[in-house]
């Protein structure tokens, strides 16, 4: 996301945390006044917005450590209307471009064990209320105890909870999406495996419409329009002569989200097309293979030869014979070509 992008949110710089930059939408504010309206009390809407802030930022840290201990690399994280993203670069690898986006959902996943404990003492005082625990749909709180430290335990569980279960939608632009994505670009490469991708995500955005109109859940609704109106947008720029396009808004999710590459700026020339772009990858793939296959034959051969010369040729098993016959010949052929 360049600063033309980053500008539309009014980003506040927080400082520099663990080296990575830290920014906070101006218009973050405006949702923790919704949300106090919304839970009918100034202070409990306060507090709930503190730890829900806290756990959203902790899942962005999630992405941004996984990148870097799987050998990718991670330096800012804007909190913004919408969630969080971190910008992140995952390595090659596909265990990089697997584990960095489920770093952020295992974040919440540890932060929910480590609260369960309150949650369930909460449960035992209140036998009625144990579903609305579990329930990412409401709140199992109505107001502040005199026990805050067993709220804020329950609180934390109750928004971590709900980062969980929502980045875990296997859809565009959530984790759990771009773990699919990662699956099924290695499976079917990247083309189809967009597709299929996209398809997922506005079949699953067309139920949480209706499912949150059924449930007259506004909350629901709204995220289930947000995931159609991305996937649509993705399926656009898949199906046009621009090729498919794999950031949203601005930043590159084809190595996972919050998986996130840095958006380069954007340029006056047109991209290759989609067929040419999936071209270019599978040879570029190709000559990798061919090169590391040339440096394990060159590595045996190696071997092969300081045996010889300790031993003689006779010492030679037939596979390694067969071996160093394929090899003499394959290089007398690239020989002959490079002349």
């Amino acid at each position: 996301m360049n600063n033309r992008d980053l500008s539309s949110f009014w980003p506040i710089p927080c400082g520099t945390w663990f080296a990575t930059n830290v920014r906070v939408s101006a218009l973050v504010p405006l949702l923790v006044l919704v949300l106090c309206w919304r839970l009918d009390d100034v202070r409990f809407g306060l507090v709930f917005s503190g730890i829900f802030f806290v756990s959203l930022v902790a899942h962005e840290f999630g992405h941004v450590v996984a990148a870097r201990m799987t050998g990718g690399a991670g330096d800012e994280i804007l909190i913004w209307p919408f969630g969080g993203l971190a910008m992140v670069r995952p390595a090659g690898s596909f265990r990089s471009q697997l584990l960095t986006p489920a770093g952020g959902p295992l974040v919440n996943l540890i932060l929910c064990g480590v609260t369960l404990r309150a949650v369930l003492d909460w449960v035992d005082l209140n036998p009625g209320s144990a579903l609305a625990a579990f329930d990412p749909l409401q709140m199992p709180l109505g107001e502040l105890s005199d026990n805050l430290l067993s709220d804020v335990l329950v609180l934390t569980f109750v928004a971590n909870w709900i980062l969980l279960l929502v980045n875990l939608l296997p859809v565009y632009p959530l984790d759990g999406g771009q773990i699919l994505q990662t699956c099924l670009r290695s499976r079917w490469g990247g083309p189809a495996g967009a597709e299929i991708y996209i398809r997922v995500g506005f079949v699953v955005g067309v139920i949480g419409v209706f499912a949150g109109l059924m449930l007259d859940h506004t909350g629901v609704v709204l995220l289930g329009a947000i995931i159609v109106l991305l996937n649509m947008r993705e399926m656009y720029q898949l199906r046009t002569a621009d090729g498919y396009d794999d950031s949203f808004m601005g930043y590159d999710f084809s190595q996972g989200y919050t998986s996130l590459e840095r958006g380069q700026e954007k340029t006056s020339q047109r991209r290759p097309g989609l067929l040419h772009r999936w071209r270019e990858r599978r040879r570029a793939e190709k000559l990798q293979r061919d090169k590391q296959r040339d440096i394990e034959v060159e590595t045996m051969l190696d071997a092969i030869l300081e045996k010889v010369h300790r031993t003689g040729i006779e010492s030679l098993t037939v596979a390694e014979k067969r071996l160093l016959n394929r090899a003499s010949t394959q290089f007398r052929e690239k020989d002959r070509d490079g002349r």
